[in-house]
């Protein structure tokens, strides 16, 4: 005799069925069954083009969309980034001391100024003809353009972000509390290890609590049936080619 439990999703009782696991009454299994087996027509989030799919998770239509998606994002965030005076700063000092350490390691050292290159170029335009005037987005001071015509900081803001980026901080890696030293204020972990466990301990915690519900929880449980039922399927038909004519 089927053994009577507590239903999840109406609180009455119910017979069990199919499994020590099951708490839920057969009609909510089959309605959560047929919301996962069923077909959906979403349009794509990247080109608006519908297409159909069996999982309401789907959000693009294709691998080539999902990174155009994905490579839209980074570039809307960098340009969020870069709007800002300071931090548009701080990344040309990161990708200056980037191009510093790279030098060093390929043994280049410090370059040679060449006859119309660099510093003595500079020196020269600068005799011949006055130097352009720039207002500096940071302090908001005129002064002189130096090295290129792009430059839009003063020479005592790029020595300060500069500094800013070189200076090594110590901080407390927020998965397994070890002190070490980073030049990013934006490094969180000590290790890649570190960070990976942060990333599986954060999923587990979201899934525990997107699983309290027990109208969400069905719906992962009809997915994983209504999966098996297709592979199940599959295999049926391979043997069904394979099997030799009578």
């Amino acid at each position: 005799m089927a053994r009577p439990i507590a239903r999840r999703l109406s609180g009455q009782g119910l017979a069990q069925h199919g499994g020590a696991s099951h708490t839920r009454h057969k009609e909510y299994a089959a309605k959560s069954g047929g919301k996962a087996g069923g077909t959906l027509s979403i349009d794509c989030k990247e080109c608006g083009r519908e297409f159909s799919t069996n999982t309401r998770a789907s959000r693009y239509c294709s691998d080539d969309c999902r990174l155009d998606g994905r490579r839209r994002r980074v570039r809307e965030s960098t340009r969020r980034y870069m709007a800002d005076p300071e931090k548009h700063a701080i990344a040309l000092a990161r990708s200056r001391a980037n191009d510093a350490r790279r030098r060093k390691q390929a043994g280049m050292g410090k370059r040679r100024l060449h006859a119309g290159h660099g510093a003595g170029a500079a020196a020269a335009t600068t005799a011949a003809a006055p130097s352009k005037q720039a207002t500096c987005r940071l302090c908001g001071r005129s002064f002189a353009k130096y090295g290129g015509t792009r430059h839009a900081y003063c020479k005592e803001c790029t020595a300060r972000a500069d500094r800013k980026v070189g200076r090594v901080m110590r901080v407390q890696c927020a998965q397994c509390g070890k002190e070490f030293s980073t030049t990013h204020s934006r490094v969180r972990y000590c290790s890649a290890a570190c960070g990976a466990e942060a990333r599986r301990i954060r999923d587990r915690e979201h899934s525990q609590r997107r699983l309290v519900d027990p109208e969400k929880r069905a719906g992962p449980a009809a997915h994983a049936r209504a999966a098996g039922a297709r592979r199940s399927r599959d295999a049926d038909s391979r043997e069904e080619g394979q099997r030799p004519n009578a």
